[in-house]
């Protein structure tokens, strides 16, 4: 039976050790249920259903923008619980070599003062391999706090880098920030170079956001600190206007947009792998039968370009265009939005600019 108990362990620890080097270090998902798949799924799916029963916008978006700080410490929780069990079950199997270890809570205790290197001398190891075993498990602990202590700077940064992008995205206009209204704003007279300027930003936020988040999936549920803003409807607007542009424009297709829109589209597709089923890297289950976005939300963003004065297709080649460069990413997106309760517009707090002589 002493035997079962430290191979058990064993596992157990092996199990944990390899799911936090997994998420902190080589950054790749494994191919199978890890702590850390199953700590997000279950929680977030918790916390999204509450957070879907608020009405108030803005109540709702604050409720919810607790949990991506919250669920790091839960996470190292689950990690810190798990290795202590997994400890514990070898230290009960290894008790005839551990003075003061006669059950398993008392082997749990030792291995919590072991991992956390305390060391309070009630309940010592003697002999040579026990107390081997208990160095690994005190570099063990070490180890893990140093890599959750470090890994926390990388999540923050990428979360800022992401966020400052977001705070340039303006249209010019009050209230929600547009697709049409973001083209618009660059092409009020007719030259559309900053627009294209602003696509490779944009295009280089996409890269970095496909690295970031892709490594460290659980940065998906860091909400934006400004109210009415998320980096899912950022991404679905700046992505809109180079389907405008390359779509709408009645001009040669331009570097710029296309090179953004394979981004966009690069980047929806790795965190959705199929279009009517979330495969997110955190294993969050979704919704199905999400509906392709139809002809009634395209002819306003029409209208608007037109009226800024831009050289368009007409209504009837452009809608066409519109529909099929759409189609690789909608369903993504919408699935994304609903995974993450996203709310569907982007707000601008910029100040209204005055009225000039």
């Amino acid at each position: 039976m002493s035997a079962v108990y430290v191979v058990l362990g064993v596992i157990v620890v092996g199990f944990v050790a390899v799911d936090v080097v997994a998420t902190l270090v080589t950054t790749r998902r494994l191919r199978r249920r890890s702590p850390t798949q199953v700590f997000y799924r279950s929680t977030w799916t918790a916390w999204a259903a509450l957070g879907r029963r608020i009405d108030d916008g803005d109540r709702r978006e604050s409720f919810l923008s607790l949990y991506g700080p919250a669920s790091l410490l839960g996470l190292l929780a689950v990690w810190v619980v798990l290795f202590m069990l997994g400890w514990g079950l070898v230290w009960l199997g290894l008790r005839d070599r551990v003075h003061g270890v006669h059950d398993l809570a008392d082997a749990v205790y030792f291995a919590g003062t072991t991992f956390f290197t305390v060391g309070f001398g009630d309940i010592v190891a003697h002999g040579p391999a026990a107390r081997l075993l208990t160095l690994v498990e005190a570099l063990m602990g070490v180890l893990t706090t140093a890599l959750v202590i470090g890994y926390l700077p990388t999540i923050y940064g990428a979360y800022s880098r992401r966020e400052s992008q977001l705070l340039l995205l303006d249209d010019l206009e009050e209230g929600t920030v547009t697709a049409a209204g973001f083209v618009a704003s660059f092409a009020r007279h007719g030259d559309l170079d900053a627009l294209y300027a602003s696509f490779q930003e944009w295009e280089r936020w996409c890269a970095d956001v496909f690295d970031s988040h892709t490594a460290y999936p659980m940065l998906l549920l860091f909400r934006s600190r400004q109210q009415g803003r998320s980096w899912l409807a950022g991404l679905a607007i700046v992505l809109e206007a180079a389907v405008y542009t390359l779509g709408v424009l009645d001009q040669p297709p331009r570097r710029e947009a296309e090179l953004l829109y394979r981004r966009g589209v690069l980047l929806l597709t790795a965190l959705v792998k199929t279009p009517d089923q979330a495969l997110v890297e955190l294993g969050i289950p979704a919704e199905h039968s999400v509906a392709i976005a139809e002809e009634p939300f395209f002819r306003p963003a029409y209208e608007r370009l037109t009226a800024a004065g831009i050289a368009c297709r007409p209504y009837a080649e452009a809608w066409p265009n519109v529909r099929a460069l759409r189609e690789p990413y909608v369903r993504h997106l919408a699935v994304l939005g609903r995974v993450f309760v996203v709310p569907p517009t982007f707000r601008t707090h910029a100040p209204p600019i005055p009225t000039l002589a």
